[in-house]
């Protein structure tokens, strides 16, 4: 089984960047097989990796409902996933990308979400990590789209409401009973060194944060050029902060 990494926290502070850079670090270490996870509706995590998606989780969805493949609960039927899988899933150079979406119908989330977890479970024995970038909020945790997980990497921008929501996702994972190794906190698009009052409520919160990551002209290029996270370039201080971090992880 692959060793899981969920990055999740609130809208804003940088979870995809943090997402792609984290799957960037990991290729450049040759760390192993990669899965990337995109978990959010509104999928971007693709375009800062460079991959084209040709099929989401949501619309193999509507082509399922099209062709009568729903049961009455819901739940899509085995063999119908295991027939489709390959079509959701696009190949990178170094990694492979599933990414959720959403359907055109309403209530096609929750169809979604049950059938992104049945992607996982069949998926995760393929790789040797698996790099979950999770929606804005806490709607990922209480459906438990996100389970059996190593690391739960919670970023924050520099702010007390950011941290405050962390510290919200970490207490909900707790009350949901979810799998998981080990909670860090990522302080994210930080200008120079954090305020001291803000190190001071992480503290309160007990929180340990695993790593900053400074705010990089770098980043605001390529997000400006649609370029790919891969043509960051070695030196930028955002990768070189998460290669850190990914050390820290030993992976």
């Amino acid at each position: 089984m692959g060793i899981n990494i969920a990055v999740a926290g609130k809208g804003g502070t940088g979870k995809t960047t943090t997402s792609a850079l984290l799957i960037r670090s990991m290729i450049d270490k040759k760390a192993g097989k990669i899965l990337a996870l995109d978990a959010d509706p509104n999928s971007n995590l693709n375009e800062l990796l460079g991959i084209k998606i040709n099929m989401t989780v949501g619309q193999l969805v509507e082509d399922f409902k099209k062709n009568g493949a729903v049961i009455s609960s819901g739940i899509y039927k085995d063999q119908m996933v295991e027939m489709n899988i390959h079509q959701a899933v696009a190949e990178g150079k170094d990694f492979d990308l599933l990414a959720m979406g959403r359907g055109e119908g309403p209530g096609c989330y929750c169809a979604a979400n049950n059938l992104f977890k049945k992607y996982i479970d069949m998926l995760q024995d393929s790789y040797d990590y698996i790099v979950m970038d999770n929606e804005a909020g806490m709607e990922h945790l209480s459906r438990k789209t996100t389970h059996n997980i190593r690391y739960l990497l919670l970023i924050s921008d520099p702010s007390l409401r950011g941290v405050q929501t962390a510290a919200r996702l970490r207490d909900l994972s707790k009350e949901l009973k979810i799998n998981i190794g080990k909670v860090f906190l990522i302080l994210s698009r930080v200008d120079n060194k954090p305020d001291n009052r803000l190190l001071d409520f992480v503290k309160e919160q007990d929180f340990e944060i695993l790593g900053i990551i400074n705010s990089d002209k770098n980043i605001i290029d390529i997000e400006l050029s649609d370029k790919s996270i891969f043509e960051l370039p070695p030196e930028s201080t955002s990768l070189q902060q998460v290669k850190e971090i990914v050390k820290k992880l030993e992976i």
